[in-house]
């Protein structure tokens, strides 16, 4: 192990990787006041290995599993009030506006939360616990609810906002644990959003079967509230955090923002997360309802939502470790091409179970898994300023939540409601558009991808 190295009144900590902080330029290691100049030296631990920041990872991936997992179940609930009472009677886009207003509200809340976060990181972990405490509420009280509008404003609005303020550190704190095996572990931590999509679906739905709906959100808001804070426990940054003072001024917001904003490779980023996004969420909205026309069996919808979850889980880490030693363009050139394929063929001749069941498992996987090229993208855009790896990762979640929205909306308009019970041989139950639509937006993708490479190296060159 490296020995600490004391220079003047400076903090400077040298990890085991060699790499050293000097807290006169990073504000998150905090100065040293007159009565800490004797303990000015404080080691951190290892970046990329050690109990810590693998503990990190797996209460990270916890809390991806129980947030973004919950989220990943919705359309077990949609088709649940759209058939039972006392909701049945509502109109479809008022159910569906329940769980897309709290995926939307957490994606597009990131960046604004990891701003605030970095200008008062010493409240950050009360705000994660009063955050967890706000979503079991939430859930709790929605377990009374009696019409949609509440479960609007509880499950959609009150419940993604505290959610995405409990998440949004993780993404903030990934970059100080992680450098070098940054894809590996965003990997690891967002497919556990895939892993809580394939176990909760089938559990939920079996909950709402044997103890009907009331009954499942109290239990779910219990599990959720253990779970999430032993998680929390674990959920903490590298770098330590002292309360500013007269002579420890705050930390100014994230300079060069101008650069940032302005930053080519970012915007051509931006724009390939839209189209993909655009093409994912329609499917992962209407996937059960489409199984459902196909057979009157009423486990094979939740099984396929499943898979279609799960299969994002290998897709993650795989794409995030291949993105950690090689260029993610061809990450996301390959997951645009794949994901073509699998919306024009497999969906769209999908006539029986085996095809849909193939689809779910390639179109998820592909599609499911493109966030696993968002660290490497995120590093290179924020090149030498640390904080801006983290507002990288707020703006690819800004342009995704508005997606969550659009897509949806722009499928639901292309379906064709007047053949949901023919068997054409392409495009089946009146979706040939919209697997039109999201096969087109897969292409898009793949092209964007050759717009990132050209970026990419231009800013190397530079």
């Amino acid at each position: 192990m490296d020995e600490p190295i004391e220079l003047d009144t400076r903090l400077i900590s040298r990890t085991k990787t060699g790499s050293v902080i000097n807290a006169t330029t990073n504000p998150n290691v905090a100065n040293v006041s007159n009565s800490e100049q004797q303990s000015n030296v404080v080691e951190l631990p290892p970046v990329d290995r050690g109990f810590k920041a693998w503990s990190f990872c797996a209460s990270a991936c916890a809390l991806e599993t129980f947030i973004w997992g919950w989220n990943n179940t919705y359309g077990i609930f949609q088709e649940f009030y759209s058939t039972n009472p006392p909701f049945q009677n509502s109109s479809l886009i008022s159910i569906s506006a329940i769980g897309t207003a709290s995926l939307a509200i957490q994606y597009i809340e990131i960046i604004a939360v990891i701003a605030v976060c970095q200008r008062y990181p010493e409240k950050v972990k009360p705000a994660m616990w009063l955050s967890l405490f706000v979503c079991v509420a939430a859930l709790t009280v929605s377990s009374f609810a009696n019409q949609v509008w509440q479960l609007i404003i509880l499950q959609g609005v009150i419940f993604g906002l505290a959610a995405g303020v409990l998440y949004a550190p993780i993404i903030m704190w990934l970059s100080e644990w992680f450098v070098q095996r940054r894809g590996l572990a965003g990997g690891i931590i967002f497919g556990g959003s895939g892993v809580g999509g394939f176990a909760f679906p089938l559990a939920i739905g079996a909950c709402l079967d044997k103890i009907g709906f009331s009954w499942t959100m109290r239990v779910w808001a219990i599990i959720l509230g253990v779970c999430c804070s032993l998680a929390l426990f674990g959920s903490n940054p590298r770098l330590p955090v002292r309360k500013p003072g007269i002579d420890r001024p705050r930390s100014s917001w994230p300079s060069g923002m101008t650069n940032f904003i302005k930053n080519p490779l970012l915007l051509c980023m931006l724009a390939t997360n839209a189209v993909q996004a655009l093409g994912f969420f329609p499917v992962s909205v209407f996937i059960s309802t489409y199984t459902s026309a196909l057979t009157t069996s009423t486990i094979s919808p939740t099984i396929v939502l499943a898979l279609f979850n799960a299969s994002s889980v290998v897709c993650y880490i795989f794409f995030g470790r291949i993105c950690d030693s090689y260029p993610y363009a061809a990450v996301i050139l390959f997951s645009g091409l794949g994901s073509a394929l699998g919306a024009f063929l497999l969906w769209g001749f999908a006539t029986h179970l085996g095809l849909i069941f193939a689809f779910a498992l390639v179109f998820g996987g592909l599609s499911g898994g493109f966030p696993g090229v968002w660290p490497a993208a995120a590093t290179e855009i924020a090149g030498p300023v640390h904080e801006h790896v983290s507002l990288a990762f707020g703006a690819f979640g800004v342009v995704k939540g508005i997606a969550a929205i659009v897509g949806p909306i722009i499928a639901a308009a292309l379906h064709d409601k007047s053949k949901t019970a023919s068997y054409e041989r392409y495009g089946s139950h009146g979706y040939r558009k919209v697997e039109i639509f999201v096969g087109v937006m897969a292409i898009a993708t793949a092209f964007c991808a050759i717009g990132v490479a050209f970026m990419s190296k231009s800013k190397r060159v530079q």
